[in-house]
């Protein structure tokens, strides 16, 4: 610990007293893990320790994981004498049979000595020979036999032996993952593989994959097997993000997710991917130190980086002379490292490019010459694709609830997300009456009482004419409410599906929300 954060008994109480305490400390550091990964041959040996390391930066670390890990495999704890002979509480073991589990357990573990054992006699006889006297055989105290409890303390092995050899198998470059099995989890490695396997089955099991899920599945897979980089290009609210995050969480032991930050400056850029990956950081980290740890992590190899809102990567100044610093350093430091990078944007990233060239000296050929792979995801979503997000989100709901969902995603600007504010509306009603479970009536009840009404004051708030001097008389701002101008074919696909809605025009679908008429959501809520 070091001196300056530590307190004299007496001292006034200082609130970084505790600041160096272990308590504060998660995870294993990533460029410490990457030096490790570096003398591992295979390649999914590397991908174990990357994914060990993940969950170390995870709530509760590797001790949660060993936790979970014994409670998925209670029936491999133990020796393989042990599981053979059965591991039931209170199991006895006979002299013959501990005799074969001392032999597995080898050095570092109980001993467990036994009435009669040769080794235990000789020892006594040495010990005559310097003066102490022999025991008799009644003296003998030593046991016959011995339960399960008393070689192996299944609570302990859990809550220290296992996190601590989880850690080392993580750091130290001396231990080969082929001959990694400690006495009391013989099976660790292919448990660890078949942990990880159920944790990636249970990601996908909870993720609506869209059509346009699938195209960003696709792509992210060819950056990650060619080792390039890739431009994934959407409409905001249609899903891209929550597809990047999909991806990285069922590769744990391949990719990392990072959200560019909005701000301008080089701390906050590193600091973002610094914390996905694990890197150490401190409040007196500086910019340059953080980037190498980063280069030191990722231009080894082993993993891969989706950069989601990438149109953040250029330059939000107004400097005339401004450099791309963040997409240079990507080209420069990753991409010609070969390192995996997945760039997710709407089409602000094309647009910002375009001006940075205008502004700047800078050109872009070496960046289009990196781009391994460019995707154009559709602009909206068919209703089958939005049923599969409504069921996602709302497990048990039934048909008339997806069906609910659906319309009033189509109907709103907010597209997908409108989904997730009316189940998260509906979940906080039935809340309030002592329900955990959300019923159709919920989702009506959020749909017509919460987030319409929610949605129509928003629209109303930016249609209001602005302000202007007394000279000038206001003029109504004719401007769209919530749809944005990136988005004029989702409104005409809308009118298009819908064409039987009576006393509803295609034209009402493309100037405004639809949901701002009072009508259209009577009729939404009451079919």
């Amino acid at each position: 610990m070091s001196r300056t954060r530590r307190a004299e008994p007496g001292k006034p109480l200082r609130q970084e007293r505790w600041c160096s305490s272990e308590a504060y400390e998660r995870g294993l550091l990533a460029n410490v893990v990457a030096r490790r990964c570096r003398v591992l041959k295979r390649p999914e040996d590397r991908e174990l320790v990357y994914f060990l390391q993940k969950l170390s930066q995870e709530e509760g670390g590797l001790h949660k994981a060993a936790e979970d890990l014994a409670a998925m495999f209670p029936e491999r704890f133990g020796t393989k004498s042990m599981q053979r002979f059965g591991m039931k509480p209170g199991q006895v073991y006979s002299a013959q049979q501990v005799k074969l589990i001392r032999r597995e357990i080898g050095r570092g573990g109980p001993e467990l000595p036994l009435y009669g054992d040769p080794r235990e006699a000789l020892e006594e006889l040495l010990d005559a020979a310097s003066g102490r006297p022999l025991l008799a055989p009644w003296q003998d105290k030593r046991p016959t036999a011995y339960r399960l409890e008393d070689i192996l303390d299944r609570s302990e092995a859990v809550r220290k032996l296992l996190p601590s050899f989880l850690e080392e198998l993580c750091l130290n470059p001396a231990i080969m993952l082929e001959d990694c099995a400690p006495w009391y989890f013989p099976d660790l490695i292919q448990s660890l593989r078949d942990f990880e396997a159920a944790r990636v089955r249970e990601s996908r099991a909870v993720t609506a994959v869209t059509t346009i899920g699938s195209l960003v599945y696709e792509s992210l897979d060819y950056a990650l097997e060619g080792k390039c980089l890739v431009l994934i290009e959407g409409l905001a609210r249609t899903g891209k993000t929550f597809a990047a995050k999909a991806w990285c969480a069922e590769r744990p032991g391949k990719a990392r997710y990072v959200q560019a930050p909005s701000t301008n400056d080089d701390i906050g850029f590193f600091r973002a991917i610094a914390k996905s990956l694990g890197v150490s950081i401190n409040l007196n980290s500086k910019a340059q130190e953080l980037r190498q740890r980063i280069e030191e992590t990722l231009q080894p190899g082993g993993l891969a980086v989706v950069f989601d809102e990438a149109h953040w990567l250029w330059p939000s100044g107004t400097y005339r002379d401004a450099l791309p610093g963040r997409i240079n350093w990507i080209m420069t430091a990753l991409v010609n490292y070969g390192v995996p990078v997945g760039l997710v944007t709407t089409p602000q990233f094309l647009r910002s490019q375009k001006k940075v060239e205008q502004k700047s000296c800078w050109t872009s050929e070496q960046f289009i010459g990196r781009i391994g792979h460019y995707q154009k995801l559709p602009d909206s979503l068919g209703e089958a694709d939005l049923a599969k997000v409504a069921s996602a989100l709302l497990p048990e709901g039934d048909s008339k609830s997806f069906e609910l969902l659906v319309t009033y995603a189509q109907a709103s600007a907010k597209y997908l997300a409108g989904i997730e504010s009316a189940v998260r509306r509906a979940r906080y009603l039935a809340r309030k009456e002592g329900r955990e479970r959300v019923v159709c009536a919920d989702i009506r009840r959020a749909i017509k009482d919460g987030v319409i009404p929610s949605d129509s004051a928003l629209a109303q708030a930016l249609a209001e004419p602005l302000k202007t001097s007394r000279r000038h008389a206001a003029m109504p701002l004719k401007a769209r409410l919530i749809e944005p101008v990136e988005q004029p074919g989702r409104a005409v696909a809308l009118a298009a599906a819908r064409p039987g809605v009576e006393g509803i025009e295609p034209a009402e679908f493309t100037g405004r929300n639809r949901l701002s008429s009072p009508r259209i959501a009577a009729e939404l809520v009451s079919a």
